[in-house]
């Protein structure tokens, strides 16, 4: 997600998390003016602990991430989720228990004491004021008043009792939530026009977004690389991020993922990550040192049964060099014009780019299947509603996780992985972890 919405994103967070904070005060302390006062600047510090990980995880990580910072989110980001995800649920039943809740329901009173005062008026029209009539009844609304005062407590803590149950509810299912998203591997067939029967159940074990990190540690990176050569496909390709945001990220990365092999290759495209660091050229030398061929702006041609395979990739900074091309039919750094070079528009083309942004422009190059990575899945996804993904990377753009088909080529097919990593909040929710194991049909 650009840096703009992540700046906003965090922002309405931390709105919303003191207007949740003062409404809850109000609720558990009540009138009491004194005591209101000095549990609002717990309350306010109590919001700056909270939300001072997340604008690290949104804001800073990719310019300032010490590992005892990104160790101490490690160890503490599933209940931190939790937290937020807690505050979420019961923030957003009170502000509509108290603006549309309440709103009702005070006007509702209002019309039934306007209505019940005009009956009594007309009746105390008819009794005189001096009659002993009035006396129970006024002693009766001195007893009524005593007693609403002497329920309040009781009220209150009726109050805060439900929204520490609301809270434990959610904190509990968040957590059973994220406990669920262990990895898997998708069996994804794919059929692509025109497919040659030689190419026929060609299989390709896709892996991406990696992001070698305290978060994902070199024993887990090996069962990842474990996982992928066990599909024994015949040809490995890797969508970028292979690192996080340090260049010591690599070498870990580079170690648990050499060995990997396939009879068509092992390759690779570069993602936005492997650029923090400001070192590209060590972090591609790592890389292919650990048998991953990158595509850097050009293809190879991979042959099975006497028929070609043509595989395209790009590395992430160049990918919309695209719209120039389109437009005047060349760029000025040539690199457009050689990831095409030899491609045969009636072969079968399959391209990596992580970021699945471009796909309707890559498609009317003639592309029959685009592999892309970068959106997580969404990560931390809401609800998923057929293809509907309600998510924060939905938001950016409409391609978050699965196969999509072009809309100016019905050839062209994309194909969104999920993968492995996290980036921000080290958890998923709702989103496991994929490895994807493509059948080309």
């Amino acid at each position: 997600m650009p840096f703009l919405p992540q700046l906003l994103l965090v922002g309405l967070l931390v709105a919303f998390h003191v207007v949740v904070a003062r409404r809850l005060l109000r609720i558990v302390v009540g009138g009491d003016r004194r005591r209101r006062a000095r549990m609002r600047a717990v309350l306010l510090i109590a919001v700056a602990i909270i939300d001072a990980p997340l604008a690290h995880s949104f804001l800073l990580y990719k310019h300032y991430s010490p590992e005892l910072i990104d160790t101490v989110m490690s160890s503490v980001s599933s209940a931190f989720l939790a937290l937020h995800l807690t505050v979420l649920v019961f923030g957003l039943g009170l502000l509509v228990r108290d603006f549309v809740v309440r709103p009702i329901r005070l006007r509702t009173i209002r019309r039934e004491r306007r209505a019940r005062g005009a009956r009594l008026a007309r009746l105390a029209e008819r009794i005189p004021a001096e009659s002993r009539l009035m006396a129970p009844a006024r002693a009766g609304l001195e007893r009524l008043s005593t007693r609403r005062a002497e329920s309040e407590p009781r009220r209150r803590f009726i109050r805060t009792a439900a929204l520490a149950a609301t809270g434990y509810v959610a904190s509990a299912s968040s957590l059973s939530a994220m406990r669920s998203e262990e990895s898997r591997v998708d069996v994804v067939k794919i059929r692509i026009p025109n497919l040659p029967p030689a190419l026929r159940g060609t299989t390709i074990a896709l892996i991406s977004d990696i992001h070698s990190s305290v978060y994902m540690p070199r024993d887990e990176m090996e069962r990842y690389r474990k996982t992928v050569n066990d599909l024994k496909a015949d040809v490995i390709v890797v969508d970028g991020d292979f690192i996080n945001s340090k260049l010591g990220e690599v070498y870990p990365f580079a170690e648990a993922f050499s060995g990997m092999s396939a009879p068509l290759g092992v390759y690779g495209v570069t993602g936005n990550h492997d650029y923090y660091p400001r070192d590209i050229e060590t972090v591609c030398r790592e890389v292919e040192q650990a048998g991953i061929k990158l595509l850097r702006n050009e293809n190879i041609t991979l042959e099975k049964n006497g028929e070609k395979i043509h595989l395209l990739g790009m590395d992430d900074p160049h990918i919309y060099e695209i719209n120039g091309y389109l437009e005047s039919g060349k760029t000025e750094t040539g690199r457009i014009e050689n990831l095409m070079k030899g491609v045969d528009e009636a072969g079968t083309s399959i391209f990596l780019c992580h970021k699945p942004y471009p796909f309707e422009e890559y498609s009317q190059l003639g592309i029959d299947l685009m592999l892309s990575g970068h959106t997580h899945g969404g990560q931390i996804v809401l609800a998923q509603l057929d293809n509907i993904n309600l998510s924060f990377a939905s938001l950016a753009s409409r391609y978050v996780q699965g196969l999509y088909r072009a809309r100016s080529n019905q050839r062209s097919q994309l194909y969104v992985t999920r993968g492995v990593g996290t980036v921000g909040v080290p958890v998923r929710v709702n989103c496991p972890p994929e490895v994807t194991h493509i059948v080309l049909v």
